[in-house]
């Protein structure tokens, strides 16, 4: 237990709001003793009513690289810290907020802070450091963060590299780019600090996880101008952002960049290009970096060996993935769920459900423990090939297993049973999930909205869309859309429209898809006029007609006879680009080949025939 002393100090500093640097938000809890999540096992410690100094020394050290197994631990070694006369030196206090950090304690790293603040325990640029690194895993705590830079210089201490590649990396994990760009330029006018290649691969890093790889490139030249030599974490992550843009050659160049300037690639720079590889298809390149990997004495790893085999596996060559398989482990690399579950996965996919069966058996008698992961893809297998029962089956057995079935589990074995047409079971289905205290996402109501739609159960579907919205629960396009096309199809285009108008007044836009359900539904009721009506508002809004939006009016043109227009439709199609589909172009050859005297159909040969 704490001592006395320590739980009033601690309170006093809660209540105490006077103090300008302390400004805490409701993420710093103090001391929370909430369980870390995925704890990892560590040394025992025994906590004891004495512990000598060069002990308690010697077991902050060893701490503060592994963390503590409790927080009341943590607490403890504290308490006693400040009992000690004299005190230990900072270096100690410093090494029990690094085990904190290590614990992913955070919000208790930066109460414990102000505590020495409050106990006039002496801190230094390290201790500081420390705590902006835990500003920086919250939301909102990043103007305290720099609240501690201002106390940092009023003490005399000069914020050193670390310190700001903190809260540039800050900026970027909590989305604001434009921040930590402000901040390093800030730093390269003023000459605060002189980067360092951390610096740089931390801005490079986040401008390619936005989705900004030309940036992070010229950035990357701008390093190399500055002095700053990349290291080998600089070029895989610029490799990587670009294998992922496609530009894969690019890729290559810089890898061949980094063997000329002698900074040797690993495995990781292999495995992004090799992946990169395998998205386009290009085998023989892949092979040629699987034998240069040899050659470099770099050898494959579990994460090289996972990429061959789904590459192999989206492209139905499951063959050849399960050599892979076969290859890794003679080489005494051992697959692991994510491997089994790809080569699983590929099996489905070809309907090769016995032999991803199989691999399901082969997981456990390796011991390899099945996750909910491995069962949904042979719960979707199964689905997709109408074999329900056995998907059912399936879900059944996962308790057994250890595993709770998440929604997508269910989502999958409802969406089966209503395309089978079995409606009553798909209902008892969703009423166990809820039972089992669940909640409905917004896939499950698209899916049960749709399969009710579709099984020709529409006054089932409108109530339950009614529901729905009297609990708030809707406010997405796609519902509104799936039940636009169900009651068109149901000859319910009063209903249809009238929702269609609404739209604007729920605060929803119709996309392209809702009005191609629309314009459909008009034509089909011989309501070609309004239906060209609404193409032309499409044409004149934000949401411009695709190509499905095309064939949908030529295909109403063709059968309410509007064969002029329907030329017109054809021409504006051809203009924009898009294609016939089959099904107009079905209609089409229908017409041309008729026994029609009618002059526009005659019209419409013609102009077909030039």
């Amino acid at each position: 237990m704490l001592s006395c002393r320590f739980l009033t100090h601690s309170s006093a500093a809660v209540s105490s709001c006077s103090l300008s640097l302390f400004q805490f938000d409701s993420h710093f809890l103090l001391f929370s003793t909430n369980p870390n999540p995925n704890p990892k096992p560590k040394a025992p410690f025994i906590p004891s009513s004495w512990i000598p100094h060069l002990q308690l020394q010697q077991l902050l050290y060893d701490k503060s690289k592994a963390g503590f197994d409790k927080l009341d631990d943590a607490l403890v070694v504290f308490d006693k810290m400040l009992r000690m006369k004299p005190l230990l030196p900072v270096l100690k206090f410093n090494q029990l907020l690094a085990a904190l950090v290590r614990m992913k304690e955070y919000s208790v790293a930066v109460s414990m802070f102000r505590e020495f603040r409050v106990l006039c325990i002496p801190v230094n640029i390290v201790t500081f450091n420390t705590i902006i690194k835990c500003c920086c895993h919250f939301n909102n705590t990043l103007d305290y963060a720099f609240s501690l830079l201002s106390g940092m210089i009023k003490r005399g201490l000069v914020p050193n590299v670390v310190t700001y590649n903190t809260l540039i990396k800050g900026f970027l994990s909590q989305d604001r780019p434009v921040e930590a760009e402000h901040l390093f330029k800030k730093l390269l006018k003023f000459n605060e600090i002189q980067p360092n290649v951390v610096t740089y691969t931390t801005i490079i890093d986040g401008l390619c996880k936005t989705s900004n790889t030309s940036m992070a490139v010229d950035l990357f030249r701008s390093m190399e101008k500055r002095g700053c030599k990349p290291d080998t974490i600089t070029y895989n992550t610029i490799i990587d952002s670009l294998c992922k843009d496609r530009h894969v050659d690019h890729a290559l160049g810089l890898m061949s960049e980094m063997n000329h300037k002698g900074i040797s690639p690993d495995v990781i720079t292999y495995n992004r290009l090799i992946q990169g590889l395998c998205h386009l298809d290009r085998w023989k390149d892949t092979a040629r970096l699987l034998s240069e990997m040899g050659f470099m004495k770099i050898s494959p790893d579990l994460h090289t060996y996972n990429i061959l085999v789904d590459a192999y596996c989206k492209i139905g060559m499951t063959n050849d993935a399960k050599h892979v398989v076969e290859t890794m482990i003679q080489k005494g690399v051992f697959p692991n769920v994510v491997t089994y579950n790809t080569l699983m996965d590929g099996f489905c996919l070809t309907g090769r459900m016995d032999r991803a069966l199989e691999v399901l058996y082969t997981m456990r008698s390796n011991g390899i423990v099945p996750d909910c992961y491995s069962f949904n893809i042979l719960i979707n297998g199964y689905c997709k090939r109408q074999k329900v029962d056995k998907a059912i089956d399936l879900l059944k057995q996962m308790p057994a297993e250890g595993l709770k079935p998440k929604v997508e589990t269910y989502n999958t074995i409802i969406h089966g049973l209503f395309q089978i047409g079995r409606h009553g079971e798909a209902w008892n289905i969703l009423h166990e999930f809820l039972r089992n205290g669940d909640k409905l996402n917004i896939v499950t109501c698209r899916i049960l909205l749709d399969g009710l739609c579709k099984n020709q159960h529409i006054d089932e579907a409108i109530s339950f869309f009614g529901l729905m919205e009297c609990n708030g629960q809707i406010h997405d396009i796609q519902l509104y859309s799936i039940l636009i096309d169900g009651l068109c199809k149901n000859r319910k285009l009063d209903m249809a429209r009238n929702i269609f108008n609404n739209l604007a007044s729920r605060g929803l836009q119709p996309d392209v898809v809702t009005h191609n359900i629309l314009i459909r539904g008009l034509c089909q009721e011989g309501l070609y006029e309004e239906a060209k009506e609404l193409l032309s508002k499409m044409e004149v809004s934000s949401c411009l007609p695709n190509d499905a939006t095309y064939n949908t009016i030529i295909r109403g043109s063709l059968v309410n006879k509007k064969y002029e227009d329907a030329l017109v439709w054809i021409q504006n199609m051809r203009a924009h680009r898009f294609s016939a589909d089959a099904s107009t172009t079905s209609m089409v050859i229908d017409l041309l080949s008729a026994e029609e005297r009618d002059p526009s159909v005659l019209a419409f040969r013609k102009w077909f025939s030039q």
